[in-house]
């Protein structure tokens, strides 16, 4: 129906399964970091640092009289 076209496909494109193994030279934790890195590193835990703070402490600030109902 295809004209063989599917299997000239598959002729063309065969299906490869590379092993895991074969990446065993990638590294899954970074040995060095940059400066840059350094710094977007810890602004972004001053930053959740802040977040926290603001959710935890954001009653506390709060007037009894800002409730309107």
């Amino acid at each position: 129906m295809d004209n063989g076209a599917y299997q000239k496909y598959k002729k063309e494109n065969p299906d490869v399964y590379t092993p895991l193994t074969t990446y065993d030279y990638l590294d899954w934790f970074v040995q060095e970091m940059t400066t840059t890195e350094w710094v977007v590193s810890g602004l972004a835990v001053v930053l959740g640092v802040y977040a926290i703070y603001k959710l935890f402490f954001k009653q506390k600030n709060k007037n009894p009289e800002d409730h309107s109902e």
